[in-house]
């Protein structure tokens, strides 16, 4: 564990008069009120060098400091693509996309702010990082940043936009039941999705597309998601890549982004990805990657962005020698 320190000076007009708090859970990015007002409680935090309580009133020029315990955001950062709007950067596994408390392991958020500070100043709420969306912590894949405020509005709007393209793909278990498309409630066949991939990746001649309309809604647990009638709703388009006797690559083009979709959709269709203990996958690391984003329809001039495979996947999909579908 390493001891990070932050520190601001109170500028902006409507922090002048509020509480400190307030003031660094608004500043500082992966940092909430509660958790601030926590920190400053145990004596953490110091306004103009002198210890601050977190219902102290900010005055302009106070400088601000907090002591947290973290270990560093990952010590290198693969971007991507950075345009005027934002910076798309590949996360790897094991990595949230921003912190929710100061003392969490480094967070993606973290090492964008170091090389494009004005990310951290993007978000409504700091802590965020100008984040536009968020990927599981061990799913990996291009996750899009904003740079101004402006454009982190114009990013959440897309991100939401029926237009928008959020292609996954994931390496799963094989189904008991090989046929295809399955005949289950709320799946569907549709015709074939769009499917820019990279060349590490197969593409079936003739690809089979489902529709999966299934509601989704809190599961057993406050951090588990299941299939709810009356929940939210939420449609993925899913095509087998290639198979085998164990598992299959298929890729999955998320129309919501409801927490945990992917993951859920596809273990209702008898497809649990590989790693995903949660959902019936096993041990292991989770074999679902963001491999492409394309915000274009909504925001205008906004390229395609394709995340390679991490290697551990990669070196998995080449082990396994799957047969590409439909060939």
């Amino acid at each position: 564990m390493l001891t990070d320190d932050v520190a601001i000076v109170v500028e902006a007009d409507d922090d002048v008069g509020a509480r400190i708090d307030v003031v660094l859970g608004r500043r500082v990015a992966g940092l909430s009120r509660r958790v601030a007002r926590a920190v400053a409680l145990a004596g953490g935090v110091t306004r103009n060098g002198a210890r601050a309580r977190p219902s102290d009133r900010a005055a302009r020029g106070d400088r601000l400091e907090l002591r947290r315990h973290s270990t560093l955001p990952p010590a290198s950062l693969d971007v991507l693509t950075v345009t005027e709007r934002f910076v798309y950067v590949a996360k790897p596994a094991g990595t949230h996309t921003h912190r929710l408390r100061p003392d969490e392991p480094g967070a993606l958020a973290d090492a964008v702010a170091r090389a494009f500070p004005e990310c951290a100043d993007a978000s409504a709420v700091p802590r965020e990082g100008g984040a536009i969306h968020r990927l599981d912590r061990e799913t990996t894949g291009v996750v899009a940043f904003a740079r101004t405020p402006g454009a982190w509005l114009e990013g959440r709007r897309a991100i939401r936009h029926p237009g928008a393209l959020k292609l996954y793909v994931a390496l799963c278990h094989a189904p008991d039941d090989p046929r295809w498309p399955p005949q289950l409630p709320g799946v569907q066949p549709h015709e074939p999705a769009a499917l820019p991939l990279p060349p590490q990746l197969p593409v079936p001649t003739q690809p089979q597309t489902v529709i999966v309309s299934l509601p989704l809604g809190r599961g057993g647990s406050r951090r588990e998601v299941a299939v709810r009638p009356g929940g939210h709703p939420a449609q993925s388009l899913v095509t087998p890549l290639a198979g085998g006797p164990t598992h299959w690559l298929v890729a999955l083009h998320l129309r919501q982004g409801h927490r945990h979709q992917a993951r859920v959709h596809l273990a209702a269709l008898g497809l649990p990805i590989d790693g995903d203990g949660r959902y019936g996958g096993g041990e292991g690391a989770l074999a679902l990657h963001a491999v492409v984003l394309d915000l274009g329809a909504a925001c205008s001039g906004e390229p395609r962005v394709v995340c390679p495979l991490p290697a551990v996947l990669a070196e998995r999909l080449d082990a396994l020698a799957l047969h590409t579908r439909g060939a």
